[in-house]
């Protein structure tokens, strides 16, 4: 598998300087530090490359070939790789068994004919490929610039959506060391990837969105042999999303009943229900020290967003915790007279000033296993108050960052309000260094989630 992500050698079939599908690749490989071949055999050259009628013809041996010309000409393609003895193939054209016509059904099955027989390895088709993120090799659009390292891989089915989860997540601060599209899946599949993570130095989260798996045997027992977290998204619930799925990549969705008796089999293997959980549970399990016990402290400036999160925690099995008291003094000698204080410790208009001693006690707290800390300040005063808001912020998140780090206790920031104040919060967090370090989210139930994951996880470690 790791020729798909760490290539000496690139050819890219189909490559073109028209403005179409795959021309980000092309510029982008062309001018980066990994060796690649343009082949068009309508071009002499590239972007100023010398271009070769065929990959037969590049004089030199081939580690990766990248297939992005129309789904007739692929099959022959594949061919002139296998006589080239090319190591990997990644197959971007779409256009094969998800059309459901049964000539290009009966190509895609030449070409799962081909990897079976040969010693080739193949990506697709119907997919736009790997990123590593940590040598910046891709064979997709990606931006390098925006994107950031980090620790989660991602293993999608969609092409498309795969890049989409990238863009979101980067934009929430979470950082990735690969991701892989699948497609229709002819060679290589979830399990060949699941087991290629899992000693993946560079990986310590694994998330995979799944339409359908061939092999539910070789899932089962790659599953069983994880040693790392794995979130599963996997679609087709329903009726019309089983048919969805079988136009999208040509997969069989199978009986939703089975996938959930199989996920719960293993103690590591968590099911998600959307991808705003996946990546962001992820995310705290990427960063995060693992619960020692169930008990989670809430700190808030919102009294009714606190019992919102006391209802999710008793729905998850967790339970609130209850603060020793002299956390409990600590925490009144430092707040208005005016300030109610219970369950959860709603500091209310008083929490720029409040909140960092406020926090430091709570973390020192035997009781409290983790904390929640609900931002829920409206953008109005936010703007009216924005360099001193800002500064207010950095600094509790510091605060935050340090306590996280001094008792080891995991930390989520949930940031309730528009998309303004998100942006405004998380500026905020990037100027004091506690993006990846403390995720930040916007929904409750996801971070509470998240902690009852990490508990079920930890008990799991301990056994």
């Amino acid at each position: 598998m790791d020729v798909f992500f760490n290539p000496k050698t690139v050819a890219i079939i189909g490559a073109s300087e028209k403005p179409k599908f795959g021309i980000g690749t092309t510029t982008y490989l062309l001018n980066s530090k990994f060796k690649t071949y343009p082949v068009n055999i309508n071009s002499d050259t590239i972007f100023g490359h010398k271009a070769y009628k065929s990959v037969k013809d590049i004089p030199d041996r081939i580690d990766l070939a990248i297939i992005i010309v129309s789904n007739e000409f692929v099959l022959q393609s594949i061919k002139d790789c296998v006589e080239k003895e090319v190591k990997g193939i990644i197959i971007e054209s779409a256009g094969f068994a998800e059309t459901g016509t049964g000539k290009y059904i009966k190509i895609q099955n030449k070409i799962e004919t081909i990897a079976k027989e040969s010693k080739i390895r193949i990506i697709g088709p119907n997919c736009i490929g790997v990123t590593n993120f940590h040598n910046e090799f891709t064979t997709s659009d990606m931006d390098f610039e925006q994107a950031i390292k980090g620790d989660i891989a991602v293993i999608a089915q969609s092409g498309v959506l795969g890049n989409v989860f990238i863009d979101w997540a980067n934009s929430q601060g979470i950082g990735f060391s690969k991701s892989m599209t699948i497609g229709n899946k002819v060679d290589v599949d979830e399990v060949d990837l699941l087991e290629y993570l899992n000693t993946d130095p560079e990986t310590k989260v694994i998330s995979l969105y799944l339409e359908g798996t061939k092999r539910g045997k070789a899932l089962k027992e790659a599953l069983g042999k994880m040693t790392k977290p794995v979130f599963i998204l996997k679609n087709g619930r329903s009726d019309i999303g089983t048919r969805a799925v079988k136009s999208h990549t040509g997969s069989i969705a199978g009986n939703d009943k089975i996938y959930d008796a199989l996920f719960n089999q293993f103690p590591n293997v968590f099911r998600v229900d959307n991808f705003y959980e996946l990546f962001n549970i992820a995310q705290v399990f990427a960063t995060q020290p693992l619960l020692r016990g169930e008990n989670v402290a809430i700190v808030t400036g919102s009294g009714s967003l606190g019992a919102l999160a006391c209802d999710e925690i008793e729905k998850q099995g967790l339970k609130l915790a209850n603060l020793e008291q002299t956390t409990i003094e600590k925490i009144k000698s430092v707040i208005p007279n005016w300030v109610s204080i219970g369950g959860t410790i709603d500091l209310g208009p008083s929490m720029f000033q409040t909140f960092i001693p406020s926090i430091k006690a709570i973390f020192q707290d035997n009781n409290a296993d983790c904390i929640l800390y609900i931002f829920s300040v409206p953008r109005v005063p936010l703007q009216r108050m924005a360099s001193y808001a800002l500064e207010g912020i950095r600094a509790q998140f510091t605060a935050l960052k340090q306590s996280a780090e001094k008792f080891k206790k995991p930390c989520i920031i949930v940031c309730f309000g528009s998309r303004w104040v998100f942006d405004f919060v998380s500026e905020a967090a990037t100027h004091s260094e506690l993006k990846l370090i403390i995720p930040i989210m916007t929904r409750i139930n996801q971070a509470i989630k998240a902690f009852k994951m990490m508990y079920e996880y930890a008990k799991s470690e301990k056994n």
